[in-house]
């Protein structure tokens, strides 16, 4: 593991358990508070063939926790900052494309996971390139709701929502809701639903793995 500040974001790398000439990229997005460490705790369980790079959200909470955006809970849900969210994809994205360039990975084969305000952020970078092949969100806020006046490149790659039904911090309805809004811009989109809260299970996990090895053959 290695944190190489060649990024426009900082991040943490882990090379391919099985070496190839161009490896898939896989980008994990962490959610609001926390930090680039967290989602590699899921590391062990991902595809041989891939290259990780976990990615720090632009927009320090205190040090170790970080936000891709300021989020406030109202009586309709959580008010996301636009502005914010606007920036914060416009340095993902340059992130994505200095870590395929960096790390020599295969430019066909990029994929983007996130969970909560990161599944958010994983949403809009599908509907704002056009060559990720696959998109996973984990117990996501809508990304339609965050900034819906964002435009939509071709709607390319293939996405899995995933989220569970007792989740207290972002409701059932934001996965509902972002299935349906990312299927009418066009994308298959392939939905789960499990009876657990915030986190990310095993269930999850295999949610996740089966969803990239499929389109890793």
């Amino acid at each position: 593991m290695s944190d190489i500040p060649d990024l426009a974001l900082r991040h943490e790398a882990l090379s391919p358990r099985i070496a190839t000439n161009q490896p898939p990229l896989l980008v994990l997005l962490h959610g609001y508070g926390s930090n680039e460490e967290d989602l590699l705790q899921i590391a062990p369980y991902l595809p041989d063939q891939l290259q990780v790079v976990s990615l720090r959200a632009p927009f320090m909470l205190m040090p170790g926790s970080n936000a891709w955006f300021a989020i406030e809970p109202s009586n309709n849900g959580l008010l996301c900052d636009v502005t914010q969210a606007q920036q914060a994809l416009v340095v993902l994205n340059e992130s994505i494309d200095e870590a395929i360039r960096i790390y020599g990975t295969d430019p066909q084969q990029t994929f983007v996971a996130g969970f909560s305000q990161g599944g958010a952020m994983a949403g809009l970078v599908a509907m704002s390139r056009t060559d990720v092949r696959g998109t996973v969100i984990m117990s996501g806020i809508n990304p339609l709701a965050v900034t819906p006046t964002l435009p939509t490149a071709p709607c390319n790659g293939d996405i899995l929502v995933v989220h569970g039904t007792l989740d207290e911090v972002v409701p059932v309805s934001d996965g509902q809701d972002s299935r349906d809004a990312l299927r009418e811009l066009g994308f298959a989109v392939q939905y789960v639903e499990y009876p657990i809260g915030h986190t990310i299970d095993l269930r999850v996990i295999g949610a996740l793995t089966g969803f990239l090895n499929q389109r890793l053959q």
